[in-house]
């Protein structure tokens, strides 16, 4: 179980005891000071965030004008390449990141007043709502990989890309592993903003700390999106696995890399599984809608049967246009905040806070 503070920050975890395997870490060490073993996991770790950060942007093009931005940031990747050391990596994966993150905001409403992830203090502090989802979804998605490393038995402390030293990088290999998945978690934020999962109401600023703090009920559900893109199905190596599940798959590969029980280490494996926003709304509100509200959107029984179906055995959802503007968008029924942009951010003021921490338990656990 892991327990994660307001602002989405870990502040402390309960692991089961894991597996004493002194010979898989004795390995890590060695292959953490080593700097060629160093170098060829490092440039996994970052080839496979950089291929689906790339994922993301593609994905986020199909809906919004942003080929320059996806141009820009396609042309930094073209420099690992000529990278040749962990120092250089971390370069490239800094260029990348920024160009990412412009993508990233210029399809946020300004209303949110969202910049990006890059910050002079380096401390991402919940200054703006997106920023504190964010927060919370990297919080949720430590918890994951921490319970993978303590299940496979290496050492949180060895990593091969972040320092091992420094506030910020004290569980070195935490960090690492969580880089070929914080798409997860950025495809996660943009979903709950588009959808309306997440509006500017479900927020209010602390003028103390200068700082964004989630209203219970909208913590609730973001959470429950969490959970549910983390426990969604993807195809890898022939099964349909859960995320949760594919991070400690991942984790045991590369413990089997580094005691030489293989000789080749990916993380790019398996690809996101994007739908388009519409699809996500469009499966929410089915799994939702009684029959009642069907009867009077003037939808069958048999129809509502058959859509119910197909979104719980995770198949593209197939209805009339006409249908679907029926469910999706009902009488009365805003559109999401994305669609709409007059929401002022005079509107979140000042409010007495709920309950701060939240709890997450992993699913492998």
């Amino acid at each position: 179980m892991f327990i994660l503070n307001f602002d989405g920050s870990l502040i402390s975890s309960i692991l089961p005891p894991g597996p004493v395997k002194a010979d898989l870490r004795a390995a890590q060490i060695k292959a953490s000071e080593d700097s060629s073993m160093k170098f060829s996991i490092a440039n996994a770790i970052v080839r496979a965030k950089v291929s689906k950060s790339l994922q993301v942007l593609d994905w986020l093009a199909q809906r919004n004008d942003i080929e320059k931005q996806v141009r820009l940031t396609k042309h930094e990747v073209l420099r690992l390449g000529r990278a040749r050391s962990v120092v250089d990596l971390r370069t490239v994966e800094g260029r990348v990141a920024l160009r990412y993150w412009q993508a990233y905001a210029s399809v946020i409403p300004e209303c949110f007043d969202f910049h990006g992830r890059m910050t002079t203090s380096h401390q991402n502090n919940a200054s703006d709502p997106v920023n504190l989802a964010l927060n919370y979804a990297y919080g949720v998605l430590e918890g994951e990989c921490r319970a993978a490393i303590n299940t496979v038995g290496l050492e949180p402390s060895a990593g091969f890309l972040h320092e091992t030293s420094g506030y910020q990088t004290k569980q070195s290999l935490v960090y690492d592993l969580q880089e070929p998945f914080r798409s997860i978690a950025d495809v996660t934020v943009m979903e709950a903003f588009e959808s309306g999962v997440l509006d500017l109401p479900d927020f209010f600023f602390t003028g103390d700390e200068y700082r964004y703090r989630f209203e219970t009920e909208a913590k609730q559900r973001f959470l429950d999106l969490l959970r549910e893109r983390f426990n969604s199905a993807v195809r890898y190596k022939g099964r349909a696995l859960k995320w949760d599940t594919v991070i400690e798959w991942k984790t045991v590969e590369l413990g089997h890399y580094l005691t030489g029980r293989s000789t080749g280490l990916d993380f790019s494996e398996p690809s996101l599984n994007l739908n388009k926003t519409d699809d996500l709304e469009l499966s929410r509100r089915i799994l939702s809608l009684t029959n009642s509200e069907a009867r009077k959107l003037g939808i069958g029984a048999s129809t509502l049967h058959y859509l119910r179906k197909r979104v719980r055995s995770r198949r593209q959802v197939k209805a009339y246009a006409s249908v679907a503007r029926r469910i999706v968008t009902p009488a009365g029924r805003k559109h999401s905040v994305l669609g709409k942009r007059s929401i002022k951010r005079e509107r979140l003021l000042s409010h007495p806070f709920p309950a701060d921490w939240i709890a997450w338990i992993p699913a492998t656990l």
